[in-house]
């Protein structure tokens, strides 16, 4: 995982969906997630991953960074759809929920400054929490990265130029061991600092941008359509199931015509 990647996707991005309110995204989003959680149809989920595909190439995001992000959820969704789906088309979708819940929480991410993630989060819960929130987010960037250049150098001083397991599970191991020590010493650093600069129950995020209010409504709408989609499939599933299979041809006109965009202003 490049996490420098991450970081500068979200705080030097040009795309129009750097500069929506960080309430809308994460409005949209909580939208976005309630429809997959609500929808049992494979074709409107299908739809909504579509819709974000297309979000994602109108934005100016590396797809092949989010895709690869949204793709480790379904590892772990495979393993629970093999253990527990009753037949194929089940654990496809169970699969294919969790990629794309995965996949509109790495949007945001990557075209969300962390502080302005949590920022909104902050003025509805307790300070104590929401702090934690937004220190254990940055807390695991930082782990990530030492994680990466500990593995790295464990590798380079054993000189290990293949991939033989025992010697790789050995060097993580010590890795591992490594990042451990050092979380000890991230957190009394980290709560040492506070104390110095005078914490007094509160970190405060500077107010971000709000952006155009028309995009902002517009994401915003367009999340609200999808999850009323959700709502109307699953509560009359009998007379409008027959015209699901329908949904996916527009979200796939969508997400062509912003991908071959994309290419085009290259």
């Amino acid at each position: 995982m490049d996490i420098g990647a991450i970081d500068r996707s979200a705080t030097a991005g040009l795309g129009w969906l750097h500069r929506v309110a960080p309430t809308a995204k994460l409005t949209a989003f909580v939208l976005v997630l309630a429809a997959i959680v609500v929808s049992w149809n494979v074709f409107l989920v299908l739809a909504i991953a579509l819709v974000l595909t297309a979000v994602a190439a109108s934005t100016r995001i590396d797809l092949k960074l989010t895709f690869i992000l949204a793709g480790y959820p379904a590892i772990f969704a495979l393993i629970f759809a093999f253990a527990s789906a009753p037949d194929g088309l089940a654990g496809g979708l169970i699969v294919l929920r969790a990629t794309c819940a995965a996949l509109a929480a790495v949007i945001v991410v990557l075209t969300t400054p962390y502080p302005h993630v949590f920022a909104p989060i902050q003025r509805v819960v307790p300070g104590v929490v929401g702090d934690v929130l937004l220190m254990t987010y940055r807390s695991m960037f930082l782990l990530l990265g030492k994680f990466a250049n500990m593995l790295r150098a464990v590798r380079l001083r054993a000189g290990l130029r293949g991939t033989h397991p025992v010697l790789a599970a050995r060097a993580t191991t010590q890795a591992l061991g490594g990042v451990l020590l050092y979380s000890f010493d991230l957190a009394q650093r980290d709560y040492d600092i506070m104390r110095l600069r005078g914490y007094s129950g509160r970190l405060r995020v500077g107010k971000p941008r709000e952006g155009d209010r028309r995009v902002n409504a517009a994401l915003v709408t367009l999340a609200a359509v999808l999850l009323a989609l959700s709502v109307g499939l699953r509560v009359d599933s009998v007379s409008l199931n027959p015209y699901s299979w329908l949904l996916p041809f527009p979200a796939a006109a969508a997400a062509l015509t912003c991908l071959i965009a994309r290419r085009r202003t290259r």
